[in-house]
C-alpha cells in the first residue's frame, strides 16, 4: 500500500470524525466500505483501523441515546394516559350506581379528576427531572 492511499484513508476517517463530533449524521454506506478497505489492508494500517473502531462504538452511543430518549418519552406518555383510560372505563360502565353518574356535576366531576391526575402526575415527572 503506498502513502497516497494510506493518506486517502486517513483523511476519510478524519472527515467522518468531524462530522460524527459536530452532530451531522454520518454515510452508513461509505463509512463501512472504509471498515472493509481498513480490515484488507491491516497490516498497513492498524492504527487507524483502531481509530475506526473508536468512531464506530462513538456513533453506537449516540444512536442508543437517541433510542433511549424516545422510549423514555414514550414511557412518560403511556403513564399519562394510563390513568384516563382506567376513569374512562369506570364511567363508561352501564351501572346505575357508579358516583356522580346521576348528578348534575357528574361529569364535570369526570373531568376535573382526570385534569388533577394528569397534572399530579406531570409535577411528579418534573419534579424527578425525567423529562
Amino acid at each position: 500500500m503506498d502513502n497516497r492511499h494510506l493518506e486517502k484513508l486517513r483523511t476519510e476517517l478524519k472527515n467522518f470524525e468531524s462530522d460524527i463530533f459536530e452532530g451531522k449524521n454520518v454515510d452508513n454506506k461509505k463509512f463501512f466500505l472504509l471498515k472493509k478497505e481498513l480490515i484488507d489492508n491491516r497490516e498497513y494500517c492498524k492504527d487507524l483501523l483502531e481509530h475506526y473502531d473508536m468512531l464506530e462504538s462513538i456513533i453506537d452511543k449516540i444512536q442508543s441515546d437517541k433510542i433511549n430518549k424516545r422510549l423514555n418519552l414514550l414511557t412518560i406518555w403511556s403513564t399519562l394516559f394510563l390513568p384516563l383510560s382506567f376513569f374512562t372505563g369506570l364511567f363508561g360502565m352501564n351501572f346505575t350506581d357508579i358516583p356522580f353518574l346521576n348528578s348534575h356535576y357528574g361529569f364535570w366531576v369526570f373531568v376535573s379528576l382526570s385534569v388533577l391526575t394528569v397534572g399530579l402526575l406531570w409535577l411528579y415527572f418534573k419534579k424527578n427531572k425525567w423529562f
